[in-house]
């Protein structure tokens, strides 16, 4: 029999659990999807801001904080409500059972045994204000943590934009080093063909080839850089990624702004300076509720129980008691931990009104700094534009020129190398142009970060529309 019942507990405990088995294996399952994407996933910009927002480790911080920040306003208001305890003690000997209430715990009396049980309460009834201060420091930092979630989820949002974009960036240079590379092969298997024949001199064929190993070298550079831009990327979604996926095109098109001083106006309503002016607001409630403390403090107090010796030959009433009253208490001396507190309180209001004010300063600047950086990148994007137009129209009629034996093959070199250059950098020039757009849309609006990216996709041609310089 004493075998028999651990069976028969283990047999119940397992018939419970098996069928919770699929769906916490279902469970995580789940998890480990959020957390890791495969070699090869497509990755759209709102896919990757979805992840950033479920598994930032930033953002959970911010969670967790925020319900901390709760629990701290609860424990709080927990002073408007009845501070009820129950107590149970025994003695044995010449002690008192109860010296909370009754008078002469160590005088000597006749040796006996008793027990006493009871309910002790305690109501603060008015403090002058301390109590309704305290609660509303309490609930201004809540909602200052709040908004610092709200600023940390925009920042989230603006790494993964930028990480997005650079990526982005990083795959149009490898298009245009693979380009480069086909161009080049092409040139020097021209150029290999004509030496065989001996039409070309060795020189040609040499300066050729050297072109095409620079070339592959850049094609190489340019595709670990991509693969590093995904593991910015990865880190920025807060995941354990691949190093490769597959991105959709965004939109480079230059877009009109707003003027500087509407987007400076709109920037005094980012969540960090909300988040600063919440904790303003927290400290100095949190002052006036210190300073309170100078004040009396009206309580009611009551108690019951029973009271029972163990020793019968004792003549003692027993049974039920019970004892209510009031308390007014108000400090006189405190070793100055009252006026070091209200200094200390005030001193954390005068930093939090500095902090207020230097995020403001700090978000004018970064405005004023990300506009004028869409300006330049725009303007920039222009002048690259004709650089390449340029540069491919040299690299043609140098190509012309060598076909007639009228140029060398140093020309054709040269105008290859500049229309690589150029396309280079009209490429880093229209992504920095959208790096700079979502820095701009974070500084002046913050919350409103993941809009300006995503409304701008696939509307317009890709940086491909320049296209590829001419193979021959």
């Amino acid at each position: 029999m004493s075998r028999l019942v651990p069976r028969t507990m283990f047999l119940t405990l397992a018939m419970m659990v098996l069928p919770l088995l699929p769906a916490v294996a279902a469970k995580a399952q789940d998890t480990e999807q959020h957390q890791t994407l495969p070699r090869g996933t497509v990755l759209g910009v709102q896919r990757a801001v979805d992840i950033a927002v479920k598994n930032h480790p930033m953002l959970l911080e911010g969670a967790a904080n925020l319900k901390a920040s709760e629990a701290r306003t609860e424990q709080a208001r927990s002073l408007y409500y009845p501070q009820v305890y129950a107590n149970a003690n025994t003695v044995a000997g010449a002690g008192v059972s109860n010296p909370r209430f009754l008078v002469g715990g160590g005088l000597l009396r006749e040796n006996q045994t008793t027990f006493t049980g009871g309910v002790i309460a305690n109501q603060r009834i008015y403090d002058f204000g301390y109590t309704s201060n305290l609660v509303e420091s309490n609930k201004l930092a809540e909602r200052a943590q709040g908004q610092d979630v709200s600023a940390r989820r925009a920042l989230v949002l603006l790494y993964v934009q930028r990480a997005y974009l650079n990526s982005l960036k990083r795959r149009r240079l490898v298009q245009i080093a693979e380009e480069t590379v086909r161009e080049r092969g092409i040139i020097a298997g021209q150029i290999e063909t004509l030496y065989r024949q001996q039409l070309k001199s060795k020189l040609d064929f040499d300066l050729a080839h050297v072109e095409l190993v620079n070339a592959q070298s850049l094609l190489v550079r340019s595709r670990n850089d991509l693969k590093a831009s995904y593991a910015d990327l990865n880190r920025t979604m807060g995941i354990v990624g691949a190093d490769d996926y597959v991105l959709e095109d965004i939109s480079v098109e230059v877009r009109p702004q707003k003027t500087l001083e509407s987007l400076i106006n709109e920037s005094l309503s980012h969540p960090e300076v909300k988040r600063a002016k919440e904790q303003t607001a927290s400290a100095d409630a949190r002052l006036t509720a210190t300073k309170r403390q100078y004040l009396p403090t009206v309580s009611a107090i009551a108690s019951g129980g029973t009271f029972d010796p163990f020793d019968a030959r004792q003549n003692q009433q027993t049974g039920g008691w019970w004892m209510a009253g009031a308390m007014v208490s108000m400090p006189l001396f405190t070793g100055f931990l009252i006026e070091n507190q209200v200094v200390e309180a005030n001193a954390n209001r005068q930093a939090a009104s500095a902090a207020t004010s230097n995020i403001e300063q700090a978000l004018t600047q970064q405005v004023t700094n990300a506009y004028l950086d869409t300006l330049t990148f725009a303007q920039q994007i222009t002048l690259a534009e004709e650089q390449v137009k340029t540069a491919q129209e040299a690299l043609q009629l140098s190509k012309q020129r060598y076909k007639l034996g009228l140029g060398t093959v140093v020309e054709v070199t040269q105008s290859e190398v500049a229309v690589t250059a150029a396309q280079t950098r009209l490429a880093e020039t229209q992504f920095d142009y959208k790096i700079a757009e979502v820095t701009l849309a974070y500084t002046s609006q913050g919350d409103d970060t993941g809009r300006a990216l995503l409304l701008s996709r696939a509307s317009s041609p890709s940086p491909d529309a320049v296209g590829p310089h001419p193979a021959n």
